[in-house]
């Protein structure tokens, strides 16, 4: 493992170089120091904690899935769910990391950089573009000595999906992050890119690695009932006359938090009375999704997608909605951006 340094850390993109809206509002935490593995977690070592009883098996139903392969055991593991790489982390008395403890390692702490590696584009640093993963260490190390924190497979990080700058105390889906390998555009593996999925969902693009708390080290905003670091926002920035009170962007005179809502410790002005989020409403996420056809790009879903050579732009409802739209017509995603999703089609 690499033992990183923690401290102040703005979080998130700005609005002139964000990829996506999930990635603002930009907000000041502190860390405390802690340790994170200098490579994903490989099919060799998770095959070791199933050997022993502690996990379970990675699916391998999908062609891509390395568990169906004996010549991937230095590959990442993938098509493990949110709640196996919990369990194996726990295994070895660690941990997943935060959101922000990941985004950190990324960029490099107060370097910000754009990619793991610098500001430089992906191509020649990272496995993308690529028929399926590869092995760890296959490109030099970014930030902090780590390997493949963008490329390879996305990893899981601890955290529940929510808009910034508070973690949610419960949700739907956990956020992973880091671009895979079989990403083509540059975006996929920029340091801010945020992305979630339930926690029972697994896939051919997404692994982990885990993190460490450091004994005896403080943590700055104090410690939940299970010993993890509480989160807090220091800054962020509100639009005038409204300023950041230390839960929310509030005018002169309001309270911290909005009627019906108490503070939380580590998750900002919550729901009085709700722990968990409501259902997730799937006729409302798919309401407003409308396509239209893109010819201009049929010739890069016949390159890329044979079986799927036409094109078309979804727009409306949400990321979510206008997935399931899509996937319901057979098509899949060539490229996703803020309000529409980029597919190719039969």
């Amino acid at each position: 493992m690499a033992q990183l340094p923690g401290g102040r850390f703005w979080v998130g993109s700005d609005a002139k170089e964000k990829f996506a809206e999930d990635e603002s509002p930009r907000f000041l935490t502190e860390l405390a120091p802690y340790c994170l593995d200098l490579t994903e977690v490989t099919l060799a070592q998770y095959r070791s904690c199933v050997e022993t009883g502690a996990c379970t098996k990675p699916a391998d139903k999908q062609f891509h899935c390395n568990n169906r392969r004996e010549d991937r055991a230095n590959h990442p593991v993938n098509c493990v769910t949110w709640t196996q790489a919990n369990q194996y982390c726990a295994a070895r008395g660690q941990r997943l990391p935060s959101e922000a403890e990941w985004e950190l390692a990324a960029r490099g702490g107060e370097k910000y950089f754009k990619y793991p590696w610098g500001d430089e584009p992906p191509e020649g640093r990272t496995c993308w573009k690529s028929a399926h993963s590869c092995p760890v260490k296959s490109f030099p190390a970014g930030a902090f000595g780590l390997f493949d924190i963008s490329g390879n497979v996305w990893e899981w990080t601890n955290d529940y999906y929510g808009p910034y700058p508070w973690p949610p105390a419960s949700g739907f889906s956990r956020v992973y992050r880091g671009g895979g390998w079989s990403r083509r555009f540059e975006k996929w593996m920029h340091t801010r890119l945020r992305n979630r999925e339930a926690e029972r969902f697994s896939g051919a693009h997404l692994g982990f690695r885990c993190a460490l708390s450091l004994p005896g080290v403080k943590c700055p905003f104090g410690a939940a009932t299970d010993g993890k670091c509480l989160a807090s926002v220091l800054e962020r920035a509100c639009e005038a006359p409204k300023a950041w009170n230390g839960a929310r962007c509030s005018a002169p005179g309001e309270p911290r938090c909005a009627e019906g809502r108490l503070e939380s410790p580590g998750h900002g002005c919550v729901l009085a009375g709700e722990v968990s989020l409501p259902g997730l409403d799937l006729a409302a996420e798919k309401a407003g999704v409308q396509r239209a056809a893109s010819p201009e790009l049929d010739p890069d879903c016949q390159l890329n997608f044979r079986d799927r050579p036409r094109a078309f732009r979804y727009f409306g409802g949400t990321h979510r909605g206008r997935t399931l739209v899509s996937r319901s017509a057979g098509c899949k995603n060539r490229d996703v951006g803020v309000g529409f999703d980029s597919t190719c089609c039969p």
